[in-house]
């Protein structure tokens, strides 16, 4: 299983920085926001993977990861939940199309995206990410890794506070009819 989760989850953070690299290069801009939040959920869910890589490759060093206990139960859950949200993020990254943005910049308007998974959540990506990050939780019960996961799904929804406000400013009734049937999570 550790082997497994090690591909996936990096796997995960090259599909990512590939499909950034791609899509910056095809529509010649840079898609990442300069913002604060932006940053340190990057930074902390960075940590988060790292973290957890880590405790997947020197599973010997016990007392350094203050793991509560050891559970084979909920490791499968984790496995499970990381696995379930890597697949749903790639979907929901992939449906965005050339909107998908790392963030977003009050001076770019995108298209909005409201079918597909889209149509069953208002944020499947931030969602499934949460997933893969309370993955890591589950199966590592590790202290050291909730912290940056904690602070990362925190990041995420201020984040996206932030991010509704703009939609809503940047395509009016739309999206306010899109937010009033479809749930900002599930």
């Amino acid at each position: 299983m550790r082997i497994y989760l090690i591909i996936v989850i990096l796997l995960f953070n090259l599909f990512f920085f590939i499909r950034a690299f791609l899509l910056s290069k095809s529509l010649g801009q840079n898609i990442k926001a300069k913002n604060l939040l932006l940053h340190l959920a990057i930074f902390f869910a960075g940590s988060a993977s790292i973290l957890f890589l880590l405790y997947l490759v020197l599973p010997r060093f016990y007392f350094f990861w203050f793991k509560i206990f050891q559970s084979s139960v909920l490791e499968m859950i984790g496995a499970i939940l990381i696995t379930g949200g890597i697949v749903f993020s790639s979907i929901a990254s992939l449906s965005l199309k050339n909107s998908w943005r790392i963030g977003f910049d009050r001076s770019e308007k995108t298209e909005l995206i409201t079918n597909g998974i889209y149509g069953l959540s208002r944020n499947p990506y931030f969602l499934a990410y949460d997933f893969v990050l309370l993955g890591m939780v589950y199966y590592s019960l590790s202290l050291l890794i909730m912290v940056p996961v904690l602070l990362t799904i925190i990041l995420f929804h201020l984040m996206i506070l932030k991010e509704e406000q703009f939609l809503e400013q940047t395509h009016g009734d739309i999206y306010i009819d899109y937010k009033n049937k479809v749930r900002r999570y599930i």
